[in-house]
C-alpha cells in the first residue's frame, strides 16, 4: 500500500507542476517502472524524442530484486546448498542498482512518442546476492555472498499510451543476452558467463 501511495503522489505532484503545458507537443517524459516498484526496486526513466519516429530513453534503478525469507527461501537454499534446513530465519536476497540506455522506434501511425515501438538497448547491473540464516546461538550467519556485474544486451517491444495529453502508460516486454562476471566473496572465487534474460515492465509517468 505504501508503494502505491508513493507512486500516486509522485504522479500527481509532477502533473500539477506541468499542467500548464498540456497543450504543447510531448517531446520529453519522466516515469517510474510501476511493476518493479512492487518488488522493492525503484527504477526511474527519462525519454526524449529526437526524430519524428525515434526516441532515446535513459534510466537508473536501485533497490531489491529478490527477497525471500523462511519457507519461501527453501527451494533457493536446496538448489544452492542441497539443503533447506538451516533455520526458519533463512533469507535469500539480491540487491543492487542498474543503468540503461535504449533507442525506441515508433511504428504506429500515431504521432510519436505514442503507439507501438521496438527498442534495442543495453542495461548495466551491479548486484549483490546473499544467503543468510540465524544459527543456534542467535547469530546471523552468511553462507554465500556473491557480487555480479552484468551487461544485458536487450531488445524490447511495447505500446505507449498518452492519456489526458500528459499521463504516460507504457507496458513493454522483451529478451536479451547477458554478459556477466561473478565474484564469490566467501570463497574468493571468480568466473564469467553468458545467459538469456527476460525483461518486463510498466512505465507510468508524465510527458511534457
Amino acid at each position: 500500500m505504501k508503494k502505491i501511495i508513493f507512486l500516486l503522489i509522485t504522479i500527481v505532484t509532477i502533473h500539477s507542476n506541468l499542467h500548464a503545458q498540456n497543450d504543447k507537443e510531448i517531446k520529453n517524459s519522466i516515469r517510474i517502472n510501476g511493476l518493479a516498484l512492487f518488488a522493492g526496486f525503484y527504477e526511474f526513466q527519462y525519454e526524449r524524442l529526437i526524430t519524428e519516429k525515434g526516441a532515446i530513453k535513459i534510466g537508473f534503478g536501485t533497490g531489491t530484486l529478490l527477497n525471500r525469507k523462511g519457507s519461501d527461501a527453501d527451494k533457493d537454499f536446496k538448489d544452492a546448498f542441497n539443503s533447506s534446513s538451516f533455520s526458519p530465519d533463512q533469507e535469500h536476497s539480491i540487491d543492487g542498482f542498474s543503468l540503461n540506455a535504449d533507442f525506441r522506434y515508433f511504428f504506429s501511425h500515431l504521432k510519436a512518442p505514442k503507439g507501438l515501438y521496438v527498442s534495442p538497448g543495453i542495461q548495466y547491473l551491479k548486484l549483490q546476492e546473499k544467503y543468510t540464516y540465524t544459527n543456534n546461538n542467535n547469530e546471523l550467519t552468511t553462507l554465500a555472498n556473491n557480487n555480479y556485474t552484468i551487461f544485458n544486451l536487450r531488445f524490447l517491444a511495447g505500446y505507449q499510451f498518452i492519456i489526458a495529453k500528459t499521463v504516460i502508460f507504457n507496458p513493454y516486454l522483451g529478451g536479451g543476452i547477458a554478459l556477466g562476471t561473478t565474484n564469490e566473496n566467501s570463497t574468493q572465487a571468480a568466473g564469467s558467463g553468458t545467459g538469456s534474460t527476460v525483461t518486463i515492465g510498466i512505465d507510468i509517468g508524465i510527458g511534457f
